[in-house]
């Protein structure tokens, strides 16, 4: 069978499905637009703050600007990106819900659903309180639905948002958040500088300690062999330098202890043994006097005027004190370091004398060794000194990585839901809602409404559209239209058809053509058009022979007005003899009619399938020129796929705006796998409205005992 090519698009095609469906479409539309605005109108507004905060990828120190420029190429994406990792992280969220109390709010706390609202109304018992744990929970869950932290493209910005029914609270908890950030950022480097200040300590004091004990082994080793250095070196100022040396650590060590002694008398605020340990004249005489003002205040009458300013007198006179302690303390400390310079000096002269001395070489290098020792020993201890005070100092001086460039203000509008955009979205869904509803309507669902989407719905052509007419009240079918009005546009449309049928199958001479007209179910003009086709056919000169084989529905012989004693089913079934009873003449046109007379009572596959039945389609081939079969509906019953491999060409009858597409492409399906290969199908949309404005399959189907 051969079927036109539909390779191609036609865009009027599509513009004339989409202008058929243009309701579906509006209503598709108009029910995207109700449910966006129900939508909107239940919907709470939500509001979203924003705070930018600028981190510094490089680490800012007031101490050293130079090394967090250095840096700043080399970790700028790396510390950025970990920087939103950190505002994102639970445990920064959890500080800014214990700093503003969300928890304590019904959107972000745990409140009760409405399944439990309902239950309190009516007085069942509602579920156990949620433990710590889960308020907790529940509301860090809320308060990351709400949050959102981006960086800003390529910058060293990130933007913290917000989302909540309150602009207020949107925009405090933005701010709490950016600034609770900050405040661990500085707290981390801190205590970073701290750790590290702690660290040192502890390695200072174990290089103190290496460096006394360097010292020691140089006054031992002098103590040791000073008569041995003395005999070598020959030299008086070996033993000079050496008493002095011994004589200023003795007096340092007196000091270091009147030193501790002193603050501990300063801090305990005991400034008599103050005044002793120092043996400051001055200090001696303030305490004298505070002794002399205590005793007074104590013979005094508590609360008179006098008492009053002996107690202001003695609180000047202990500030007086106090200053005058520190600064004898401050003294001491100057003397203790005194003493150390000193001690420092005599023993860099004593181990300059004896390297200038000519000592033996087993001496100097015993006396080099300890020098060097000494040095490496001092210079760990200045440097770890040195490096301990620079932290210390960074402690103190501390500031963030990151700043608030930009605070969150509350918000104006909300940001949920978007309006326009919502509207938008729907309008959109609605269009591309609707086109897809069009097409599935107009390709899978819907009726045929058109030969074009009959065209596109099936690969078949489309031989004639059969006007709308309604039928007079007079006339048993349209079909009386061709002969009573010859030049009406419904007998035109019929000779439009007959035209498709002769292109699709030429004439034989010598040969009857067997058109088969069928249809997909009951009521869609296959009789009407059967009969219409046949008197075309007579009219144009044409030996034409109309045999309604519809044996389930036979309805040919009401439409001519004759009533037969028997019907073709009778001469099937061998129950009649000759061709009188079954086959007359049309009284309107030179049409002969093989008709029925009452519905089969039995299956009529088989008489169809029959010896009697091919040999009658066979002498009626030799004998006419024309022979059309009016067949049952396919989809229903399988009469007609029994006779359509005696068809030459197949009339597909489709009523307008009535006829499923699944069914008629289900009786496509069936029609062409009846066919022979090189049988084409014409099809005809039927537009009239005829006796019966629906099909049904009843009177198809179990008809026998009706």
């Amino acid at each position: 069978m051969t079927t036109p090519s539909r390779e191609t698009i036609d865009i009027k095609d599509l513009l004339s499905i989409l202008q058929r469906q243009v309701r579906l479409i509006g209503i598709t539309i108009f029910v995207f637009l109700t449910i966006a605005f129900l939508f909107l109108a239940r919907a709470v507004p939500l509001y979203t703050a924003t705070a930018l905060i600028e981190v510094d990828p490089a680490g800012r120190s007031l101490l050293d600007p130079q090394d967090a420029q250095r840096a700043a190429a080399t970790m700028a994406d790396a510390r950025l990106e970990s920087e939103v990792e950190k505002l994102r992280s639970s445990s920064l969220a959890l500080d800014t819900i214990r700093d503003t109390e969300l928890y304590l709010t019904d959107e972000f706390g745990v409140s009760l659903s409405l399944t439990d609202r309902a239950k309190q109304a009516i007085g069942l018992e509602l579920p156990e309180s949620p433990t710590g744990l889960e308020v907790v929970q529940a509301t860090l869950g809320r308060f990351n639905d709400a949050m959102s932290v981006r960086r800003r493209g390529l910058t060293y910005l990130v933007a913290v948002s917000f989302t909540s029914e309150h602009p207020t609270r949107a925009a405090e908890v933005a701010n709490a958040h950016a600034q609770t950030y900050i405040r661990r950022q500085l707290d981390a480097k801190v205590q970073d500088a701290l750790a590290g200040r702690d660290i040192l300590r502890a390695q200072l004091d174990l290089a103190q300690t290496q460096l006394a004990a360097t010292d020691g082994a140089f006054s031992d080793y002098i103590n040791r062999n000073l008569d041995r250095l003395m005999a070598e070196s020959g030299s008086m100022a070996v033993e000079n330098l050496r008493d002095q040396m011994t004589a200023a650590a003795a007096t340092r060590v007196e000091l270091l202890q009147a030193q501790t002694r002193a603050r501990a008398a300063l801090e305990a605020s005991d400034f008599d043994r103050l005044a002793n340990e120092i043996g400051d004249a001055t200090l001696s005489a303030l305490t004298e006097q505070r002794s002399v003002l205590a005793r007074q205040i104590a013979g005094s009458t508590e609360g008179a005027a006098e008492a009053i300013d002996l107690a202001a007198g003695l609180a000047d006179l202990e500030a007086r004190i106090a200053t005058e302690g520190a600064r004898a303390v401050s003294q001491l400390d100057a003397s203790v370091t005194g003493y150390e310079t000193a001690e420092a000096d005599l023993r860099a002269q004593l181990q300059t004398e004896l390297l200038s001395s000519p000592l033996s070489p087993q001496t100097l290098t015993e006396v080099y060794s300890l020098q060097q020792e000494a040095q490496i020993a001092q210079r760990q201890y200045d440097t770890m000194l040195l490096r301990l005070r620079e932290i210390e100092t960074q402690a103190l001086v501390q500031i963030a990585d990151s700043r608030v460039v930009s605070e969150a203000l509350p918000p104006r509008q909300p940001s949920y839901p978007n309006k326009k955009l919502i509207l938008a979205l729907a309008l959109f869904a609605g269009i591309g809602g609707g086109i897809t509803l069009a097409f599935a309507y107009e390709y899978f669902v819907g009726g045929v409404t058109s030969a074009i989407q009959l065209g596109n719905l099936l690969p078949a052509r489309v031989g004639a559209v059969i006007p709308r007419e309604s039928l007079p009240a007079d006339q048993k079918t349209v079909a009386d239209k061709v002969v009573n009005e010859p030049m009406s546009l419904i007998a035109e449309s019929f000779r439009r058809l007959r035209a498709a049928v002769d292109r699709a199958w030429p004439d034989d001479p010598g040969k009857g053509k067997v058109i088969m007209v069928c249809s997909s179910v009951p009521a869609e003009g296959k009789s009407t058009t059967a009969l219409a086709l046949a008197r075309t056919y007579a009219a144009a000169g044409k030996k034409t022979l109309l045999i309604d084989a519809d044996l389930r529905n036979p309805s040919q012989h009401s439409f001519i007005g004759c009533e037969p004693k028997h019907g073709i089913l009778d001469y099937l079934l061998d129950e009649v003899d000759g061709d009188e009873a079954f086959y007359d003449a049309d009284p309107k046109s030179s049409l002969g009619v093989m008709m029925g007379r009452r519905r089969s009572m039995v299956p009529t596959d088989a008489p169809l399938q029959s010896t009697t039945f091919r040999d009658l389609i066979s002498n009626a081939r030799g004998a006419l020129d024309v022979i059309i079969i009016d067949t049952a509906p396919l989809v229903p019953v399988v009469d007609a796929r029994y006779i359509a491999p005696l068809a030459d060409c197949a009339v597909l009858c489709v009523r307008h705006g009535i006829t499923k597409q699944s069914e008629l492409r289900t009786c496509f399906d069936q029609l062409t796998d009846s066919l022979p290969s090189d049988t084409e199908v014409v099809t005809v949309l039927n537009c009239y409205e005829g006796r019966e404005k629906s099909y049904r399959y009843d009177g198809y189907y179990g008809y026998a005992g009706k």
